[in-house]
């Protein structure tokens, strides 16, 4: 995670190098508005609009994963509920059995 952290500061680093000796003034147009910036701007908005983009997308993912863990963790304490009441079933079972039929019990399962 530190790693991805160094490399995202220098790249933002290069961006923001590139912008700084790159800055004349263009003239753009965007969705039929025209207009005259500096160069400099226009790199660090697209700059700014991707990392915004691709945080979105990470947090799109993050909530799905949380979601997901969330679900699995509701279904494993269902699963360990299931398991309790038959591992006490079983040992009512060999319990009553042992009474009727005058054997020996078995010895109920370790836990899991």
């Amino acid at each position: 995670m530190q790693l991805l952290l160094v490399i995202a500061l220098l790249f933002a680093l290069a961006v923001a190098v590139f912008a700084v000796q790159n800055a004349e003034t263009i003239s753009f147009r965007l969705f039929g508005w025209q207009s005259e910036t500096s160069l400099v701007f226009v790199v660090l908005a697209a700059a700014a609009a991707g990392a915004v983009a691709a945080g979105l997308v990470g947090l799109v993912k993050q909530i799905k994963s949380s979601l997901r863990i969330r679900q699995l963790q509701h279904r494993l304490q269902k699963a360990e509920q299931e398991v309790e009441r038959l591992q006490a079933e079983l040992h009512e079972l060999q319990r009553s059995e042992a009474e009727e039929g005058g054997e020996a019990a078995l010895e109920p399962p370790a836990d899991v």
